[in-house]
Parts: C-alpha cells; structure tokens; sequence
C-alpha cells in the first residue's frame, strides 16, 4: 500500500470545521528581519549584533556563529555557555554537504548511581541541583570543531564583543528579570550568584546591569591560547573543584579525555522537501521526522490552520513520536537505536492506522517490534552567510542556571544535564558512567531542489520538536509568513492533557474536550512553548530571519 505524501484514507474532517483562531494583536509580535547577504538569528540583540558584524567583516556562518555564542554565554548565563554542551548542523555550500557535530555532555566516569535512587530523594534533587547533577561540559569541545573545521577568522576577533559585554556588563530585559525573580530565594542561599544576580540582595528589575568580568577573564585566556585547554589545569582544576565541593563526582580525568562525536545527521523527505536533523542521543531530531511522516498522510491544509482536527491530528502524532522516542533513545555509543525501523514506510503506516481522528487514546503504545532482537531551558542560533553556509544550533546548561553551581574563578553556571537521565533503571537512557544522556535538541535543515528553505531550531526541553511543527507547518503547508507562523498560539500534549496557549478560541477547545482532550490553559505566551530562531530562504536570494517573541531574542542581517 502506498500511501504516504497522499490525502488521508480515514474520514477527513468535518467541512464545517471552525474557522482558524483571529489575529490576536494584544502581546509584542515577532517582526521578521530581511537582508541580501547574511543573517544571525538568535536568543538576544547583542549576540546578534556581534554575529552580523563577523559576517560583515569577513567572516562565514561558522565565525559568526561562534561570536554570537561567545556573546550568548555573558548575556544569556542562565541558559547557556561554556558549563555545557549541545550540537550543531553545518551546512557546507562549497561541498554540498551536511556535518552534525554531538558536544553533549558526559557523565562521569566514576559518578555513584546509588545516591541517585534514594527512596527519600522523591523529587530527584541530587540528579537536578547541586554538584551531583553536573556532567562533563563539552561546549568547549564544540566550538573547538566548529572553528577549526569551517572557521576562517581568529577566536580574539570572534570574541571580543563578548569580552568586552563581559567587562562592562549588560543591562538585562523584563524577561531575565522574571527568570531572576523565580530563581531569588535560591540565589539567597548563594553569597556569589546573589552578587552577581540580585541587587542588594532583592530581585532586580529591567535594566539591572549584570558584569562578569571573571568569565570575560575565561574568554580572553581561550581565545588567546586554545578552546582545549578548558579540560587542562587551571580551568578544569577550578570546575572539578566547584563540582566536587558541592558533592559531584567530576575529576581531571573525566575533563582531559572529553571529546566530542561527528554522526551522520538524519535526513527525510516530507512531501517536496528534505528534512535534515540532529541524530541521537538528540531524540528531537528523531522525533520531528517521525510527526512530519505520521503527518504526511493527512490532508493538512483542508484541516485549516489551527481548526480542531488540526490540533488532534498534530497534537497525536507528537504524542506517539515522542512515546517513541522515551523508549527508545539512549546514547548511541552504548545501545542500539532503531532509527531506520521508526521512520520506515511500513511502521510508519501500521501507526498511522491505529490512530483515530475522533477519540484520545489513554495511552500510546511504543514500536515494540524489535525488542526481540536485542524541565528544561536552552538557546538556540541559526546563521547564513553570502556564500551559503547555513549553520543551526542548539546549546544549553538544562534548567535556568543549571545545576546551580557557579565556578567561582572563572564565573561560570554548569550544567545539570544529569537530569536528563531516565530515574528507570532499566531505561536505555538510564544513568550510567560516561554516557551522555538523551536530549530533545532538534538543530533542523529543510531544502527544496538543493537550496535551502529554512533553518531552525528551538528550546525548550520535550516542546522543542512540536515547537517546530508547528512552525514547519505553517510555513510549508500554509504560506504563513515566517513571524506570523512564530505568533501562532501553541499547544503540547502531555499524555491525555493538551496543554495550550490561551489564544486558542474557547470554541476550539470545546471541540478538543468533546474528542477526550483534558485541556490545561497556559499563559497567553509562554516560554515553556520554546523560543524558535529561524531563517527562511526566499527564491529571490532574501533571507528572513525572525526571533520567537516566546523569549528574548533578535535577527540582525545585512
């Protein structure tokens, strides 16, 4: 039976259907930004400016990717930096060739999986917070291969507005203030994040100037000496020290033989397009491709963008790639991973079947077929220069601030990637020495003929594939323009709960109960729905480039 890329052959929807949701123009909109030779795309206005002045000066995607990075571990500290790690999708003009590159994080090689299971530990503490939560940062490592493989200009160059930003300080947005404001009474257990992040000891307001000249510090000695010698005395002695002090397991062993891993991007076609992702351990990827080709029967745009059957269909599909990817995602280094079997014609039809457009299944059942032969915050930046490189990647240190733990030294946040292990002991992502542990990270490529037509990526932990879709979908199936796809209300399926943006019409989601939706309102925008960073690729040669109002963030070209 052929039927993927054709129209559903179940019952289609009701021709009657609601119309979609009105434009809703009472919250700060996403503005797309157009340019003829190179963009940045990113989660704030000064990484952005530094990337768009490398690609000005010079520099290709790769250069200006790791100034904007660079520039994001000072203003964006809370989400991203040195003190983890991630994966980058580099598209290579010149060579026609796609390189993923995975820098995420490692346990260590001596970590001690019994704390991790106390019957007392009911909220899973040691694996969130604290020095037991940290895992070997390999963004160092990362923007190491960046740079050495596509980079054309030197790292003082690249790096010195996130030095000077560093020096000076930066004034921070209502958004960081509220993250702050969450974070306070933790920061007031803490004499050197409460220095650097509250003021006189009270949550500070918009405009609160942040310095952090130890980490300009950090910046300046690896740009002027190498990005390895993070895993060398004395930037490594000082972050095993701060873990160690703080009940981790880190030691100089486990930094000195980090490295990262080139794997083989996945590639798909959804309808006329190619879709290229990240490979596990980033299940994002996986998961993305598998919606898209669960989607690919149906008839998306007599639905109607955002219409009822619209958002079952969607909101399905998630549900099951995402079942999908929880049972089968571990680190690929250690366990086999039925990638090409989850996205085959044949699995791929048999789900399909098994769904139903009227009714919410209580639970989704994971392939199984092959068992017989053997909360979370991040950044995100895509960048294209005039020669036609495209680079999109996905960074974090996992919650804001991490595990929590700040580098005194060197003023660095780490990781608390730990919590990104499965608390099932028997889950192939279940915590053990020296794996790096399953991540929703979904750096993403589409290109049409051979020519690109967006580039993008997301955080926000499991939302950041269906982040995606929804934007992907909107774009490709219904000439949404780029800003307006990222205004869009989402919606995310938690097991039966539906959990939703409060824009979609009160009608929509009457007719959601009546299919057995629990529906669970959000806020009106919200950050738990990610903060996509795009860049769309027009026939006539402009790039679009468009910041996700879910967050901070801008697109800055030329």
């Amino acid at each position: 039976m052929l039927w993927l890329g054709c129209a559903s052959t179940r019952p289609k929807a009701d021709e009657t259907a609601l119309p979609p949701a009105p434009i809703d123009t009472t919250f700060a909109r996403a503005v797309s930004t157009t340019a003829q030779s190179g963009m940045v795309v990113c989660a704030h206005p000064l990484a952005a400016s530094a990337g768009r002045k490398v690609l000005q000066s010079g520099g290709n995607a790769a250069d200006a990717a790791l100034a904007a990075l660079a520039t994001l571990s000072v203003v964006e500290p809370h989400a991203s930096g040195l003190g983890g790690g991630g994966f980058f999708l580099y598209y290579d003009a010149a060579q026609d060739s796609f390189f993923l590159l995975d820098y995420r994080e490692k346990s260590p090689r001596r970590v001690n999986r019994a704390q991790y299971f106390l019957p007392e530990d009911t909220l899973k503490l040691v694996q969130r917070t604290g020095g037991t939560a940290i895992l070997v940062p390999g963004a160092a490592a990362g923007w190491r291969e960046l740079h050495s493989r596509f980079g054309t200009k030197r790292l003082p160059e690249l790096f010195a507005d996130a030095i000077a930003i560093a020096d000076t300080g930066y004034q921070i947005s209502e958004k960081q203030a509220a993250i702050i404001l969450e974070h306070a009474a933790e920061f007031l257990t803490d004499s050197l994040l409460s220095s650097i992040f509250l003021d006189q000891g009270l949550p500070p307001s918009e405009g609160f100037r942040i310095r952090l000249p130890e980490l300009a510090k950090l910046l300046k000695f690896l740009s002027n000496t190498r990005l390895d010698n993070f895993y060398f005395a004395p930037v490594a002695s000082d972050v095993m020290a701060a873990a160690r002090t703080h009940g981790g397991s880190l030691d100089d062993r486990d930094l000195a033989s980090y490295a990262p891993v080139s794997r083989a991007p996945l590639r798909v076609t959804y309808r006329d397009y190619e879709i290229i992702t990240a490979a596990p351990p980033a299940a994002g990827g996986i998961t993305l491709l598998e919606i898209l080709k669960l989607l690919e029967a149906e008839d998306i745009q007599s639905m109607g963008l955002l219409t009822p059957e619209y958002i079952h269909e969607v909101a399905t599909a998630i549900r099951q790639a995402r079942t999908d990817a929880n049972t089968w995602m571990g680190d690929p280094d250690f366990v086999q991973i039925p990638a090409d079997t989850l996205l085959s014609d044949s699995y791929i039809e048999q789900v399909y079947n098994s769904l139903s457009s009227d009714s919410v299944p209580q639970a989704m059942l994971p392939l199984d077929s092959l068992r017989a032969f053997g909360p979370g915050n991040t950044t995100h930046l895509v960048v294209a220069d005039s020669a036609g490189n495209v680079v999109t990647l996905t960074q974090s240190i996992n919650y804001f601030f991490g595990s929590g733990v700040m580098v005194p030294e060197w003023q660095l946040l780490l990781n608390n990637h730990m919590a990104d292990f499965s608390s099932d002991t028997t889950s192939v992502n279940g915590l053990r020495p020296n794996r790096r542990p399953v991540s929703s990270m979904a750096p993403t490529m589409v290109f049409k003929n051979g020519k690109p037509v967006l580039a993008f990526g997301s955080p926000g932990g499991p939302r950041i594939p269906a982040a995606l879709v929804d934007v992907l979908l909107a774009v490709l199936e219904f000439d949404v323009p780029l800003n307006e796809a990222q205004n869009l209300p989402r919606f995310f399926p938690a097991g039966q709960n539906l959990v939703v943006e409060t824009r979609i019409p009160e009608a929509t989601l009457e007719a959601l109960k009546a299919k057995g939706w629990r529906i669970v309102p959000n806020e009106h925008l919200s950050n738990y729905f990610g903060g996509v960073q795009a860049i769309q690729f027009l026939e006539d040669g402009v790039l679009v480039g468009c910041s996700d109002p879910r967050r901070d963030g801008a697109a800055d070209g030329y």
